[in-house]
């Protein structure tokens, strides 16, 4: 029973953490945190990982 109810929710689970507002909402977290600290250090992860998850578009 355990294994069919896992089998079932994992698709749920991995789209919804691939989702844009789980991502966005990632930025935002790691955002406030290295406004909390007084390095750059973490300021420039955060906009590292904030490239990697939102690329820019390429110029048409």
């Amino acid at each position: 029973m355990k294994g069919a109810m896992i089998k079932l929710i994992t698709p749920w689970i991995l789209w919804f953490f691939n989702s844009k507002a789980v991502k966005e909402m990632v930025i935002q977290l790691l955002e406030k945190y290295a406004k909390s600290t007084d390095n750059d250090i973490d300021d420039n992860i955060v906009a590292m990982v904030k490239s990697a998850l939102f690329p820019p578009e390429p110029a048409k």
